[in-house]
């Protein structure tokens, strides 16, 4: 491969290598293709909110990610240190329509081959209706409806809402509630 390198590393060695590190606040990205552009204004007013006024990651939380264009690109992993022990979760942009539970609607249907041919109907905020989504491929051609659906389940992990604005973000795994 010319030009750049690729390194894959699974949770568990991330999280052996951070566990030696004891970081305040460390931030991954999970992007399979990551656009570092993407998280500039979430790096800047990390710095300036945190680092230059001395806010805590948890008071700033909603703003840091609310303010960026991370939210449909990438899912940020959060490691901090507490008590000397490392902690870690995941925070994921869901949206009802676009990005259910933090998973992403594909673009074309996987049977037709229709370009976003998933239904649009407002289906209302994950959060509040706290259920599995279901889409269905909208397009209609010679030989009738096409018959996909995708089912998008609702985490079977506990998950927190950060805020609510289009979207939301939402922390996932068992250690989200130390710092939110």
């Amino acid at each position: 491969m010319s030009g750049g390198f690729f390194f894959l590393f699974t949770f568990q060695s991330v999280l052996t290598q951070v566990g030696s590190w004891k970081p305040t606040n460390l931030f991954a990205f999970n992007a399979p293709a990551f656009h570092p552009i993407y998280a500039t204004t979430f790096l800047l007013n990390f710095f300036q909110h945190i680092i230059i006024e001395g806010w805590t990651f948890d008071s700033i939380v909603g703003l840091l990610l609310n303010t960026s264009a991370l939210s449909c690109h990438t899912g940020i992993i959060h490691f901090w240190t507490c008590d000397s022990v490392v902690k870690s979760c995941i925070l994921k942009w869901t949206h009802s329509r676009t990005q259910p539970w933090g998973n992403l609607v594909p673009y074309q249907c996987l049977s037709c081959h229709c370009i976003q041919a998933w239904d649009q109907k407002s289906q209302g905020t994950l959060l509040k209706l706290g259920r599995d989504i279901t889409k269905q491929c909208s397009y209609e051609g010679v030989d009738g409806q096409c018959s996909r659906h995708l089912k998008f389940n609702k985490p079977s992990v506990s998950y927190k809402s950060i805020k609510l604005s289009e979207g939301a973000w939402v922390a996932f795994g068992p250690e989200k509630s130390d710092f939110l």
